[in-house]
């Protein structure tokens, strides 16, 4: 069988080869003999042979490929879409000269078409069908009432059940729907139906059931009479205002459809590709009559929204009106003159922005009701206070404040909005696609200028919002880590958490500049440019940037490294040749430090040649004290001893204490004492409150045990019996004080900040 198709089609191809072939030889040459018999047993024969059909089919499919294809330009698009709206307007004045005559040819058609006794059966019937599936939908009724009233009945307190809750209850609506469709459609299906019955009694329960769809959606999310199951932020008055309306217009789109489309069954035999002049008349008129009911229905919701909410304000309130009555316009004016690609395109985009707003509000509603909730809990597993004696002053100065409670949840807020908002775009983007029948999805060798349009459109869409999802996600997980850092206190060195806030920032940056040149090649590639040029030349001039700013380049480099080796963080005290202050702030090229007097250092990376980082891991103190040389050494060290385990058992600071206070002994002797050395370890930033504590206890202490501290002492001799004149007496005096005010040996620690 397969080969005699084959031989087939071999034949056929072969004869019209032939046939054009004889149609050329006949213009050009006188006609010839019939061929023998001979001739056409040898022609049999070749046609029989694989070879000769494996070549036919070939030829055949190459010439379909270089057949060329149908690509209509702008041009001649923007013709066809003129010449479209000149004959509606011819339509459109025909319809208006026959607006009066329409009652009657229409009433004419409908006797003609319905007989009295068929008007009769098909309403008996149409009763028919609705009572077998409102019956259906009554028994699931009875299985699914008892959960439904549960559902409506209950109090939700988290906005999860309250959504769970609200998606039952409507799939419960759908349910019961479903069983009507099948029990009046599906039984309504079942019957072989004249074409004007059939379209009569199927526009009747498709409309029916089209308007309790829309209203259990409604209900979803207005909940008019279930305030806890409502899904958007408004009142209960608002919500059944707004329900009520939406319901009242869908059930006037859908009747006028429908009863449009059985006039236009009615008509439709005397007009030929068209709608019939009565009943575009009909259509109009119900064009504008939901025009007007539109633009009321829009007065009256807007008016009561101002009586019973309060979430936006009048001027937002006026331009969301304003924007549905122009799009309710627009929407009538592209329906008048039959631009249904562009109808569709103004009602998509149109809706698309206030379905866009009540999403972003419904998810703050929902945020907003998370946090309330786990700031309540919160509260309460926060254990009170022990009842403990406190200082009234200090009570009355110092209030003290509760910490504060951070919820977990606020930092998702944008990461959900950018979520919805891209699954939106992506929504509205294929939508569109399938109005304007772009073929997206299609593998075409020759697109159309719509279809090469809409790819460039979403892909550049897409590469966009997903970036802006990645940049959201990745600055609030940042930002998220970067406000549960706390920064030390002052006289304390940062943690290990530090080089975290440390490279967080710039870890934000890099990312900000790589998806912004991911989104822009992307774009550019969408776009039919070849990158890799681009790429190429970016490479070669960032060589000869590199080149040309080598201190730039030293310094970014310089500071990855001294961020691998983790020499310094945000917090730390830290010491570059003669500059000594805190890490405040780092950049991709520099470092600013502030001295502990208020001066702001900026270092570039390139420029840093040694580091000294005072706020690691443990800091040594030395501290020196002058006693007389008959000081009993031995007591000293008890001393010392003694202060150095009050230190160490001091709530405050005696954790940071690694190694406490003890006596070196005899450090030097000097002329008129001499230097007892004292020395203690702690952690970084500690050693400031320590050093204070231990000062004032030892010298407490060695005052107690009768250990005074040495005094310098300065006698001065003059030779000779005579008194002394003004002028020698103060040049005495001012020797004297020169010798006492001798300078003091620099320490081995920083100045304090």
């Amino acid at each position: 069988m397969i080969g005699l198709l084959r031989t087939r089609a071999g034949l056929a191809a072969l004869l019209l080869i032939l046939s054009a072939a004889l149609a050329t030889a006949r213009d050009a040459a006188p006609a010839i003999d019939a061929p023998s018999a001979n001739d056409l047993h040898e022609f049999t024969r070749l046609l029989a042979d694989d070879r000769i059909q494996n070549w036919l089919q070939e030829q055949a499919n190459d010439a379909e490929a270089a057949a060329p294809q149908n690509i209509k330009s702008i041009r001649e698009q923007l013709a066809e879409a003129t010449d479209h709206v000149g004959a509606r307007v011819a339509d459109l004045s025909a319809a208006w000269a026959s607006f009066s005559e329409a009652p009657e040819v229409i009433a004419q058609k409908w006797r003609e078409q319905l007989t009295p006794d068929r008007r009769v059966r098909s309403l008996t019937f149409a009763l028919i069908f609705l009572f077998f599936g409102a019956g259906l939908e009554w028994l699931s009724r009875q299985y699914t009432n008892p959960l439904r009233r549960r559902i409506e009945f209950s109090t939700f307190k988290r906005p999860r059940e309250r959504l769970f809750a609200a998606l039952t209850r409507t799939a419960l609506a759908f349910v019961g729907l479903t069983m009507f469709a099948i029990g009046s459609i599906g039984a309504f299906s079942t019957v072989d139906w004249p074409p004007l019955l059939r379209t009569l009694i199927l526009a009747a329960l498709v409309g029916i059931l089209i308007v309790r769809a829309i209203n259990s959606l409604t209900k979803l999310f207005l909940a008019p009479r279930v305030p806890q199951l409502r899904l958007l932020p408004v009142g209960d008055k608002m919500a059944r205002v707004t329900g009520q309306a939406i319901m009242f217009f869908s059930a006037m789109v859908v009747f006028a459809v429908s009863l449009i489309d059985v006039f236009d069954q009615l008509t439709t035999s005397d007009v030929q590709g068209g709608m019939a002049p009565e009943t575009l008349s009909v259509a109009v008129l119900f064009a504008v009559l939901l025009l007007a009911v539109a633009l009321l229905l829009i007065a009256i919701c807007f008016a009561q929204a101002r009586k019973h909410t309060d979430v936006l304000s009048d001027r937002a309130m006026a331009r969301w009106r304003i924007h549905l009555s122009l799009l309710s316009a627009l929407v009538f004016v592209t329906w008048l003159f039959d631009v249904r690609a562009l109808m569709w395109t103004v009602l998509s985009i149109g809706l698309a922005i206030p379905i866009l707003k009540l999403l972003r509000a419904w998810t703050d509603m929902t945020f907003d009701q998370v946090i309330a909730d786990f700031r309540a809990k919160a509260e309460k597993a926060t254990p009170p206070a022990p009842s403990e004696p406190v200082d009234t002053a200090i009570e009355e100065d110092e209030p003290v404040e509760p910490a504060p409670i951070v919820d977990p949840y606020e930092t998702y807020r944008p990461i959900a909005q950018r979520l919805i908002r891209f699954a939106m775009f992506i929504a509205l983007g294929l939508t569109l696609a399938l109005i304007w029948n772009a073929g997206i999805f299609e593998n075409s060798e020759n697109p159309t200028v719509a279809q090469r349009l809409f790819s460039i459109l979403i892909d550049s869409a897409a590469a966009v919002l997903i970036a802006d999802l990645i940049w959201t996600w990745g600055k609030s997980s940042i930002d998220r880590r970067l406000a549960a850092y706390k920064p030390p206190e002052d006289g304390q060195a940062p943690g290990p958490e530090a080089r975290m806030a440390t490279l967080l920032p710039l870890l934000r940056v890099v990312l900000m500049v790589t998806l912004l040149s991911m989104v822009v090649m992307s774009v550019l590639s969408s776009m039919g440019v070849n990158i890799a040029p681009i790429l190429a030349g970016a490479s070669v001039m960032g060589i000869a940037i590199g080149f040309g700013a080598q201190s730039l380049v030293k310094d970014v480099v310089s500071g990855i490294f001294f961020l691998v080796d983790d020499a310094f963080r945000v917090g730390e005290y830290v010491e570059i040749d003669q500059l000594r202050g805190t890490v405040e702030k780092i950049s991709i090229r520099s470092l600013q430090i502030r001295h502990h007097r208020g001066a702001v250092h900026t270092l570039p990376f390139g420029e840093l040649k040694s580091m000294t980082n005072y706020s690691r891991d443990w800091v040594i103190m030395k501290l020196e004290f002058r006693v007389p040389f008959d000081t009993d050494l031995q007591l000293v060290k008890k001393i010392v001893k003694k202060v150095g385990a009050e230190l160490k058992a001091n709530e405050h600071y005696g954790d940071s204490i690694l190694d406490t206070l003890k006596s070196q002994g005899v450090r030097r002797m000097e002329e008129f004492n001499m230097v007892v050395g004292v020395k203690f370890m702690t952690r970084p930033g500690e050693q400031w409150l320590v050093r204070r504590d231990a000062y004032q206890k030892v010298r407490d202490a060695f005052e107690a045990n009768g250990i005074r501290m040495a005094e310098r002492n300065v006698k001065v001799e003059i030779a000779g019996d005579q008194p002394l004149t003004e002028e020698e007496r103060k040049a005495v005096t001012a020797a004297a004080q020169d010798a006492i005010a001798q300078p003091v040996a620099p320490g081995v620690v920083p100045d304090e900040p």
